[in-house]
């Protein structure tokens, strides 16, 4: 069974350049790792230099997949995941449903992380979350509930180090994107850590992450409660800004 490196999706709104978000200018995927939005060339271009490993890394991971599907293993994989599936079809599947909850992953991060408190916590911290693939007949061909939540939860950054392959290779990424983040004035990078095994595990970062633009965020000690209900209900939540609680 493949392991590889782990992979960096980023699903953002936003240029991962200039930060510009999707309702202000129309945005495009990075054509080989589709996990990267840019408003123009230019900033793709621009942002090359920082996005060029992990863009490798996510391309690698996805060939090496996709070349498994027809070896011995790769047919053993179809009976043993739900509905049949190979793991190249899983990672897709997983991907697409990272787009989907962006924002609902994104708000738990925030949450959970208490970064309105201390926008520092995102080079200390992850917001772990542990799935398991639902069948057809549960999510219907619905993108949003692809997935169910085993566990989620906050953990150390220090201890996903000392987990096994590929955890370390997949933080120290992310650390290095957060270093850059950091030197360009573009504020911190905070993540999520989503698992679904036989997977490997998936950075789902998040920048821009500064304690101006959290100041109006209202914590709330329910955003587990929350974001397993809108996982469950395959939901978008709608979130007023520093007014005080969610919209259901």
């Amino acid at each position: 069974m493949p392991t590889g490196t782990g992979s960096v999706k980023r699903m953002s709104r936003k240029c991962n350049s200039c930060y510009v978000t999707g309702d202000e200018k129309q945005l495009f995927s990075c054509s080989r790792c589709r996990s990267q939005a840019y408003c123009s060339k230019e900033c793709q271009k621009a942002d090359w230099k920082t996005h060029k490993k992990m863009c490798q890394n996510n391309g690698l991971l996805e060939s090496v997949l996709k070349e498994h599907e027809s070896t011995p293993m790769g047919l053993f994989d179809r009976l043993t995941l739900v509905d049949g599936m190979s793991m190249y079809e899983l990672d897709q599947r997983l991907e697409k449903w990272v787009r989907w909850h962006s924002g609902t992953l994104m708000a738990a991060t925030v949450q959970a992380l208490r970064l309105p408190e201390d926008v520092t916590r995102a080079h200390t911290h992850l917001l772990y979350v542990k799935l398991e693939p639902r069948s057809q007949a549960d999510h219907q061909g619905a993108t949003g509930k692809y997935f169910r939540v085993v566990d989620v939860d906050v953990i150390e950054m220090e201890d996903g180090l000392r987990r096994p392959s590929p955890w370390p290779e997949s933080i120290m990424q992310l650390r290095d994107l957060g270093m850059d983040a950091e030197r360009n004035r573009r504020g911190y990078v905070a993540a999520a850590m989503v698992e679904c095994e036989p997977l490997c595990v998936q950075t789902v970062p998040f920048g821009s992450m500064t304690q101006d633009a959290l100041r109006r965020e209202v914590l709330h000690d329910t955003w587990k409660q929350f974001f397993i209900k809108h996982i469950e209900e395959g939901q978008k939540p709608k979130i007023l800004r520093g007014r005080g609680r969610p919209r259901q």
